[in-house]
This record gives structure tokens, sequence and C-alpha cells, in this order.
């Protein structure tokens, strides 16, 4: 978006000024400083100030469909949907044919429910473009939203084509064949927007149980339900925790939680920052960077994960797991010696634990080293047995 905003700056900048009078001359400078004014400040994200500039530059030179587009969009940012919806309009009625114009006014109307009044901008945009993935998205969405399942099927499906890790378009489609009574198709669908859907993705789970039950397997059913309204409840608890967060920037208690919550979804990358804010707040817990070396293992950045586990390690010594954790991150860049030192550290704070010694069984093996493999796979499974 910056390069497309970038090219229609200097194309406004450089427009020839010969034939216009002074006036005029002054008039069109004036329309030109509003605007690179207003592309500005919708880099910075002001969206509010940028929507002032834009309706200032028109109103001196009024029939420019690429601003009247943009002012549309400023106004989409903030979510005044009928004011964008108009000037997609006034910019469409100069430039028909403009893609990226009939495919906002189709979001547009999506936004307000006007999935009717979205239909036929989006048709348009596909004939147009018939590899623009995200107008065959919109238009499926639309056609679920009217329940016109037959003819979403098609479409959503021509999306998947161009954008196949799409988990929402996965999701749509389950939901029309779901609607279509094809409850094979809806499963199938359904577990493609989980696999491929962030962590958290409640919604499929719910498509899931419905087409099980509706297909008769009411344990599958009653499985996934049961899954979707745990990731209701976590998704409300991360809710409350991170309005929490915001309200009290420095409440650590509420940051742990939020830490412990993103951690048991394994949402590693949302958890990263949560524990450098913990961190920030209590820099000598070493738990907390035990979590950011977690963290950063969960999302194979291997290095960054060893550098938290040393600090973890260096602030609590006697934390055997701390060294295990650390003799991971290790093993993930290959240090093989390293790692045996930290897993042999681990195992010298809790010999208790069996899974200290099955690491240190892995690492051996992988070095051929069979005689120690085998040893603390024996009492790995020694100590597994005792657990039982």
């Amino acid at each position: 978006m910056r390069n497309g905003l970038t090219i229609v700056i200097i194309f406004f900048l450089c427009l020839p000024l010969s034939g216009i009078t002074g006036e005029e001359s002054g008039d069109h400078s004036a329309y030109v400083q509003h605007v690179e004014q207003a592309f500005i400040l919708m880099f910075q994200g002001d969206n509010l100030r940028a929507i002032s500039e834009f309706e200032a530059a028109l109103a001196i030179e009024p029939d420019h469909y690429e601003v009247l587009h943009y002012l549309g969009m400023a106004q989409a940012q903030e979510e005044f949907w009928n004011k964008a919806t108009e000037n997609y309009q006034r910019s469409l009625a100069l430039m028909p044919d403009n893609i990226e114009a009939l495919y906002s006014l189709g979001v547009a109307y999506f936004r307000l429910d006007q999935w009717i009044d979205a239909v036929p901008s989006l048709r348009r945009v596909i004939v147009l473009s018939p590899q623009h993935a995200r107008g065959y998205e919109m238009l499926g969405k639309s056609l679920v939203k009217l329940r016109r399942y037959a003819e979403a099927v098609p479409t959503l499906t021509k999306a998947l084509t161009l954008s196949p890790h799409g988990a929402g378009l996965y999701y749509e489609l389950g939901t029309a064949h779901l609607n279509l009574k094809a409850y094979p198709e809806a499963i199938e669908n359904f577990k493609l927007a989980i696999a491929h859907g962030p962590t958290g993705y409640a919604e499929p789970h719910h498509g899931l149980g419905t087409a099980y039950f509706r297909s008769g397997d009411r344990e599958k059913s009653r499985a996934e339900m049961q899954i979707y309204q745990q990731l209701q409840k976590e998704f409300a608890e991360y809710e409350r925790l991170t309005r929490l967060t915001r309200a009290e920037p420095n409440n650590l208690e509420a940051w742990t939680e939020l830490a412990t919550l993103l951690m048991n979804q394994k949402n590693f990358a949302r958890a990263i920052p949560v524990f450098q804010k913990c961190i920030e707040l209590a820099p000598n817990n070493a738990h907390f960077y035990h979590g950011l070396s977690r963290s950063f293992m969960g999302l194979n950045y291997p290095k960054h994960a060893a550098e938290a586990a040393r600090k973890a390690v260096q602030l609590m010594p006697n934390q055997a797991i701390l060294h295990n954790t650390l003799g991971s991150t290790y093993a993930m860049q290959g240090e093989s010696q390293k790692a045996i030192n930290a897993f042999r550290k681990a195992v010298e704070l809790d010999s208790e634990e069996p899974y200290y010694h099955l690491n240190l069984s892995r690492i051996y093996q992988g070095m051929g080293n069979q005689k120690l493999a085998q040893e603390h796979h024996r009492i790995y499974e020694y100590l597994l047995s005792k657990q039982k």
C-alpha cells in the first residue's frame, strides 16, 4: 500500500502547470499540498486528520477519482462505512471500472450488512480481474450471508485456488456445505479451517460439531462442542486481561496471567511481547525469562531462546527445569556437548524427572554413544513406570 500511495503523491506533484493562470496555479498548489499531507497522515495512522485534508483538496478540485477512493479508505479505517460508501460511489462515477474502488465498495456494503448490495460490485471485480482472490472471498462470504449456498460453493472454491491457506475461506466453505447438507465436505473444510487457522480459532469447532451431530456422530460432536466452549472461555479471558493490561500497564499479575494463557494456547508469537513486558516490570524473575525462552523455541528461534534460558539459569541456578530448557536450545542449534552439559546438570538437580534422562538419551543417540543412550533410556522407562 505504501508504494501505491507514494506513486499517487508523485503523480499529483508532477502535474503540468502550463496553461494554468496564476490564480489557478495557486489553487492547484493548495490542492497538491492537501493531498500530500493527507497521505502522510494516513501513513501515521491519523485517519481523522487525513479525512479533513482529502476533503479540503476535493473542495478545490472535486473530480479526482483516486482521491475520492482514498478518502473512502480513510473513512473505512474509522468505520465510517456510510460515508465511505458515498465516496466510493463518487469515485466510480468518474472511473466505473476501477477494480479496487469496486472491491472497497463491496467491503463497505458487507460491513453495513447490506450483502445484497455488495454482490454486484464484487461480481464486477472478478469479471475485470479473474485472479482477484479477495474479490472471490468477499463475494463468497456475501453469498453465504444471503443463504445462497449453492452459489457460494464455487465462488469460495475459486478463492481457495487463488489463496489456498485462508482459514476463513475454509470456514465459509464448510458453512455453505453444512447448509447444503453435504456433511462430509463440511467436515473436511472445517478441519482445514482449524489446521490453517490461528490458535484459539473457535468457530470451525462449532461448525465441525454441528456437522458431526447432523451426520449422526454424537460422540465427535460432543467433543468438538466442548473444545468450542473452552476456546470461547479462553477468548473471553484473553479479552478481559488485554483490557486490564491496557488500563493498568504496570499490573504485573495481569500480565503474568495473560502470559500463562497464551502459553497454554501455544500462541508463542503473542506471548513473546507479554513476557518481555513482564521482564520489564520484574527484571530478576527467572520464570519470565524461562517463558520467553520457551516462546522463542516454539517459533524455532533457538539463539534467542538460548539467550533467555541462560539468563533464567543465571537468576536461579538450582532450578533443574531451567537447565533442561537451556539444553534443549543448544540441541536445536546442534551444539551437542553444551546440550549434554545442561541436561546432566538438570539430572544432577532432579534425578527423579524421567524426561531429563530421555533428553540425555536422545542427545547421546544422536552422537552415536549407544551405551549412554541406552543407560539413560532405561532410567527414563523405570522412572516413568513409577509414576503410573
